[in-house]
């Protein structure tokens, strides 16, 4: 089903946005580009072990687009005011594929050349369902699951729920028994609690917070190579980087010792990386957050995600500990005080104008959801999810704008990180010179975190 039929379908039933929602609309450029393109997808991969039964598949994914209404709901954004709407349940399209036997490499790389294959590809964000499988088989007891949803309507736990909730759909309809799966509330409720919880942030305390915390405050952005361009001709690219494991362990040292996590030794290298790029010692850095504070809304599919700026002045800091302090001190308060992104940039428009010079570009943190950990879903003989290895100079799917840098956990303790960028705007060496110098900023503040942080 598509926008344009739902004035005539009586079944579909119109409800109000989420302030996520209307933030992404802020973001939106089209087809060109931002969080409604065909291009801005979240792909996740399972490898199967025995034979899948193609009907119960299928009926599995339907239950899942059954159960979540916001897979079979539209943003309709040409409306004054745009709105949500939701459709009937609808048939997820499926296409199997059966591979040839694979010559000269393994078949964990081909899934991870099958992984970017799909993280290429399209999906109109106009059209229900907002997700699409493809069951790759090697041969009847191997195989690999794709699943592809718009990031418009998930996010990273959100995929993790899809996961959780098509297993369990599986293993019902094999068994003939109910689903296992806990009660859930849907993403309009969500949109509904969270308007009425806002209305009443300036009885606790967080509009006061925020009205201090970013007073004078500028979002921090990075020079660009190019311009930025008013659109694209190129799909995003992919700039691959890790941080071993020996280096790891001791940034977590270091957050142990000051009662910190991973997190926030990251975001003080960073700091650190920043002003060695433009020489600022005022930092507001922004990053992806769940979003999901209320547990009843913990299995709800939906974009929940918020992006939350970090503001931390740096310059009274004499060593890297001091810095990772103060960014612990930084990161408490603002989790505290959380509001939704787009309500801080309506009331505090000040604090994002710096985005609005062509010569600078975004960056945005962003960190995997863990609220799941491995999960070994009940499919055919047990399926799991395979971590996708980052492939150098891979094209990507878009992202809102800027940069995007991803800070991935290794089972082994490595850290797997990616810039996601446009060669529009910048030099592949530009990006390579940045995840050089996070790195270096790393090996050195955990060899001695107590040396002057602007010798790193």
């Amino acid at each position: 089903m598509t926008d344009t039929s739902l004035a005539h379908d009586q079944d579909s039933k119109r409800y109000p946005l989420s302030f996520t929602q209307e933030w992404f609309l802020t973001l939106d450029k089209g087809d060109d580009g931002g969080p409604f393109s065909p291009r801005y997808l979240i792909v996740s991969a399972l490898r199967i072990t025995g034979p899948v039964d193609l009907a119960v598949l299928q009926g599995a994914l339907d239950d899942v687009v059954a159960r979540h209404e916001l897979l079979r709901t539209l943003v309709v954004r040409d409306a004054s005011p745009p709105y949500q709407q939701v459709c009937p349940p609808c048939r997820v399209p499926l296409e199997v594929r059966d591979l040839p036997p694979a010559t000269g490499e393994s078949r964990d790389m081909l899934i991870q050349k099958l992984i970017h294959e799909v993280e290429g590809g399209t999906m109109s964000a106009r059209e229900v369902p907002l997700l699409r499988a493809l069951l790759c088989r090697f041969d009847d007891r191997d195989s690999a699951l794709f699943l592809t949803v718009h990031h418009s309507v998930s996010d990273g736990w959100s995929a993790q729920v899809i996961l959780r909730d098509l297993g369990a759909f599986y293993a019902a309809r094999v068994s003939g028994t109910p689903p296992k799966l806990d009660e859930m509330r849907q993403y309009r409720e969500f949109a509904e609690w969270q308007r009425a919880s806002t209305a009443s942030t300036s009885d606790d305390g967080a509009l006061r917070y925020w009205t201090e915390k970013l007073d004078g405050a500028r979002e921090f952005v990075m020079p660009n190579d190019h311009g930025r361009p008013e659109r694209y001709s190129r799909p995003y690219s992919l700039h691959v980087f890790s941080i071993d494991a020996g280096i790891m362990a001791g940034a977590a040292a270091l957050a142990t010792a000051t009662r910190g996590t991973r997190f926030t030794v990251m975001l003080a290298a960073i700091y650190v990386l920043a002003n060695q790029i433009t020489g600022a010692t005022d930092l507001t850095v922004k990053a992806v957050t769940a979003g999901r504070s209320e547990l009843q809304f913990h299995n709800t599919l939906g974009l929940f995600l918020n992006v939350l700026p970090f503001r931390t002045e740096i310059a009274d800091c004499i060593s890297f500990r001091d810095v990772v302090m103060k960014t612990r001190e930084t990161f408490i308060d603002v989790m505290a005080n959380e509001l939704p992104a787009g309500l801080l940039e309506q009331a505090f428009p000040d604090y994002i104008r710096s985005r609005e010079d062509p010569r600078m570009s975004q960056l945005l943190i962003m960190q995997p959801p863990s609220q799941y950990g491995e999960m070994i879903l009940p499919i055919a003989e047990g399926a799991k999810e395979i971590d996708e290895v980052l492939l150098e100079e891979a094209e990507s799917s878009d992202i809102a704008s800027g940069t995007e840098w991803h800070l991935n956990a290794q089972p082994d303790g490595a850290l797997s990180g990616g810039v996601h960028f446009n060669l529009d705007e910048f030099e592949q060496r530009t990006v390579q010179g940045w995840t050089a110098g996070l790195k270096r900023i790393l090996v050195g503040a955990v060899r001695d975190p107590d040396q002057d942080w602007k010798h790193l």
